[in-house]
């Protein structure tokens, strides 16, 4: 159990590394406009993906429907047809006001998203039966391709124009690997194909998991898709290299998001208790206490501020087109104080969902709707200043509000009451 821990957090944690050391060399060698068109498309690639991600991972977890459809590929075929379609157009469109670029060898719409979209019930598979360490191989050698992408088109740059091409192909050869080793590790009783496959398979897939299949598509299509969207919200309102700027920043947040989500896993029986003392409702405020409260966050304070100067001296990413010195150190600032904000609402997220799912879903939906009606608007004003400072207000509310439904389930708990609605 413990290794299956370690390997959890390992291939959460390397990925967000490897993109995060990839965009870095990116936005400091790679044109900034080409750059940003590229990592729209793949945004764009990935709303795709979740707009038609059923959950074919999560349904396998529900024994009635893993003894009645030993396979769930036909419903990874379906999301790949439909991830395709939206791809293709969305694409056809954004391309026309060059929001997006296009690939030079353009199957690669087609193939990339088939790869991709083929692996959600083999990722499901592979986790229920004892593969966390082949999930954390594979997205370990991902990692890798996506900073020897960068490496290979920074070394030769007559292979700059094939870029969007290439990280297409990295996320579809992702795919294609989770799908290979789901193909060799099967047991001999799961290969057989399912009597109902296709549409007709639904109303079965709706009786036995109706509620999962509907609550893990919500979940794909609203929460993951949001976290892609705003790349290409950027694109559109900033422009490809505003975009470009933008996703530097959103690589320090992923980083944030996915090792406060690997951290809420270990510490999630504790993060309760600790919570708990945190916002009980008479809470005993000494001076000494609210001293040290006080000392906490204006140590936190000058942390970022002195990260935000270390990385303008450092030149993390290209902020010169911002202006003076003190903007970019703004800009930067912002970055981590959205990265800080981010890390510490998943690591009070998974507490929310065990007191009440419904106030988890609300405050999800709402991070989502908060976080790209900020962006927008506040992009138009601020530029991508006011893109880094969107994700610290909609971070900011969800975390305060997470504090109010533990604070809410503690004083119900003491009342006799058992969950928050």
């Amino acid at each position: 159990m413990r290794k299956d821990l370690v390997y959890v957090i390992a291939g959460s944690a390397l990925p967000a590394v490897g993109n995060f050391i990839a965009v870095v060399f990116a936005l400091r060698y790679i044109d900034a406009t080409l750059l940003g068109r590229s990592y729209a498309l793949l945004a764009l690639f990935f709303v795709a993906i979740d707009a038609f991600n059923f959950g074919s991972a999560r349904l396998l977890s529900v024994t009635s429907i893993r003894e009645r459809f030993p396979s769930l590929l036909f419903l990874d075929g379906l999301s790949a047809i439909g991830s395709t379609v939206l791809l293709v157009a969305g694409a056809a469109i954004l391309s026309r006001n060059g929001a997006v670029a296009l690939p030079h060898f353009m199957p690669m719409l087609l193939l990339a998203p088939i790869g991709y979209a083929m692996s959600h019930s083999a990722l499901g598979y592979l986790r229920l039966n004892s593969g966390n360490g082949t999930i954390c191989v594979i997205s370990t050698i991902s990692a890798l391709s996506r900073c020897a992408v960068i490496a290979w088109v920074v070394t030769n740059q007559a292979l700059s124009a094939y870029l969007p091409d290439l990280l297409l192909m990295v996320e579809g050869m992702y795919g294609a690997m989770l799908l290979i080793a789901y193909l060799a590790l099967r047991r001999p009783f799961e290969r057989s194909t399912p009597k109902h496959v296709g549409l007709s398979a639904f109303p079965n897939l709706a009786r036995l998991g109706g509620k999962e299949l509907i609550s893990s598509w919500y979940s794909n299509a609203i929460f993951s898709g949001a976290k892609h969207a705003d790349v290409i919200v950027a694109a559109m309102l900033l422009g490809p290299a505003g975009a470009a700027l933008y996703r530097g920043a959103k690589s320090i947040h992923n980083l944030a998001f996915n090792l406060g989500q690997a951290l809420a896993l270990v510490f999630h029986s504790k993060m309760h208790v600790w919570l708990s003392k945190l916002t009980e409702s008479k809470p005993r405020i000494s001076m000494p206490l609210a001293i040290r409260a006080g000392g906490l966050l204006t140590a936190l304070f000058a942390l970022l501020a002195i990260a935000a100067v270390c990385a303008y001296r450092v030149r993390l990413f290209p902020t010169v087109a911002l202006g003076t010195a003190s903007v970019q150190c703004l800009f930067l600032f912002l970055i981590f104080a959205g990265a800080t904000l981010m890390f510490a609402c998943r690591m009070t997220s998974l507490t929310v969902f065990s007191i009440s799912k419904r106030s988890f879903v609300m405050l999800s939906t709402m991070e989502v709707a908060t976080s790209l009606g900020l962006l927008s608007c506040l992009c138009v004003v601020y530029g991508v200043v006011g893109a880094a400072l969107s994700v610290v207000i909609s971070c900011a509310c969800v975390l305060g509000l997470s504090l109010v439904v533990v604070r809410r389930s503690v004083d119900a708990h003491g009342a006799g009451v058992g969950t928050v609605l």
